[in-house]
């Protein structure tokens, strides 16, 4: 005769609720350390926002005038204001 095996639920429920709890844990620290690698891809660009607008950009037309100074035809001139 042959032996009946009973299906014993016991030892795979208490594996699933190890496996819930240890996915729970796991998706904490990953959206912990999606929230910190967002944080700082927002402050990254704010800073590069911030010191790209504090230039002052000068362009020239298609005549090579200098459209900031055009008194001084995009020359530097280091001398004080009169």
């Amino acid at each position: 005769m042959q032996k009946e095996s009973k299906n014993t639920w016991s030892g795979v429920e208490t594996w699933a609720a190890k496996v819930i709890e240890q996915s729970k844990e796991q998706s904490r620290r990953w959206f912990i350390a999606f929230l910190v690698t967002l944080a700082a891809l927002v402050g990254t660009n704010a800073a590069w926002i911030y010191v790209l607008n504090s230039y002052e950009y000068v362009y020239q037309d298609g005549e090579g005038q200098n459209n900031y100074n055009n008194n001084i035809d995009g020359d530097v001139e280091n001398v004080t204001a009169d």
